[in-house]
């Protein structure tokens, strides 16, 4: 699974990357370096409205209708069921979106230690992790809200966690965030990037209130 990660680009940095205009909502807004994301939060995603990127900012965390409690959050969604579970199908046939990140936490079992999981030294890309956008009801509103979706981990990864969020290249974007594309071939654009390296980190990062470059130091020696 993917439930924290980080994101250091603001959002002219991310418009260049994603050759994406910034959805005007967010004209004025200041988007800090965040080095613990965590759900609930509004975060930066890409989208495609007639055929352009935009960024804009949606909800982590999906509500599912089933469920009566706000605090229900569906944070991922597996890649291999995606298109078939009622509370996501619909969404990722239609509203695939991709969210920008510089690496993502994990922990690995049974001790629970941390990971700090992004590209190698060198490439300085942002990772483009899969995900999709569905309508939530949060304290009685309809509320867009997001999920990262999920494959199973690569062979160099799976010793921390059996899963990972699933990537897009970039030469796929246009077409993973065109609605109109078939659902087999949304799938098959999924990958589990095998080039991402795994670096121990502090149990700080455990508190979402710990927010600093100092969660990832070792990763910015190595740089």
């Amino acid at each position: 699974m993917c439930g924290r990660y980080v994101l250091t680009n603001d959002l002219s940095e991310l418009s260049v990357e994603f050759d994406a205009q910034v959805d005007p909502a967010l004209a004025g807004h200041e988007y800090r370096a965040n080095y613990n994301v965590a759900p609930t939060r509004n975060i930066p995603v890409i989208t495609a409205v007639s055929g352009v990127r935009e960024i804009r900012a949606v909800r982590w965390g999906v509500v599912p209708k089933w469920s009566t409690k706000s605090s229900t959050l569906l944070i991922n969604a597996r890649g291999e069921s995606v298109a078939e579970k009622v509370t996501f199908a619909k969404a990722f046939a239609t509203r695939r979106i991709l969210i920008p990140a510089n690496g993502y936490y994990e922990w690995k079992r049974p001790e629970k230690d941390p990971y700090f999981i992004s590209p190698l030294p060198g490439d300085s890309h942002v990772m483009p992790m899969a995900g999709l956008i569905t309508d939530s009801v949060i304290d009685g509103q309809v509320v867009p809200t997001c999920a990262i979706i999920t494959l199973a981990a690569a062979p160099n990864l799976e010793s921390i966690h059996d899963r990972m969020p699933a990537c897009i290249d970039s030469a796929h974007w246009d077409d993973w965030l065109e609605p109109s594309i078939d659902v087999r071939v949304a799938l098959d654009l999924m990958v589990a990037r095998s080039d991402l390296q795994a670096i121990p980190v502090d149990r700080k990062v455990n508190s979402v209130r710990n927010n600093s470059p100092a969660l990832i130091e070792e990763l910015l020696k190595d740089d």
